[in-house]
């Protein structure tokens, strides 16, 4: 039996586990940056509660600084340097990132909405 090499010496077999192995990678830092954002929010979130008549930013500039923490950063970089690799996972990443995005912006706007309303009942 003669195995093909098709890309960078590496047989489809062995290609196909190294793209497996990296998709399952590419999975725990998604999850370990979705876990890391949930904290933040979930932080930022109980500040609102605990103090409702001090003066938050709308829900886009804390999404913007939670984006900007080191340790969400430093995830973020291991996604992108695995996805610069393996083009192919960019769609995945992308979705991941939109739908955190888009739960995290409505979590914060309804507690937002709630502690205004709770200071406007007082």
């Amino acid at each position: 039996m003669r195995t093909v090499i098709f890309n960078q010496g590496f047989n489809r077999v062995e290609h196909h586990q190294i793209i497996c192995l990296e998709r399952a990678k590419l999975n725990r830092l998604l999850d370990e940056e979705r876990r890391i954002i949930v904290a933040l929010a979930g932080a930022i979130k109980r500040q609102i509660e605990t103090a409702p008549k001090q003066l938050f930013a709308d829900a886009q500039t804390v999404w913007n600084d939670i984006q900007n923490h080191s340790l969400l950063k430093s995830v973020r970089r291991r996604i992108n340097l695995l996805t610069e690799a393996y083009p192919q996972f960019s769609g995945q990443v992308e979705a991941a990132r939109e739908r955190m995005k888009e739960r995290i912006l409505d979590a914060l706007e309804i507690a937002n909405s709630i502690a205004r309303a709770a200071v406007a009942y007082h």
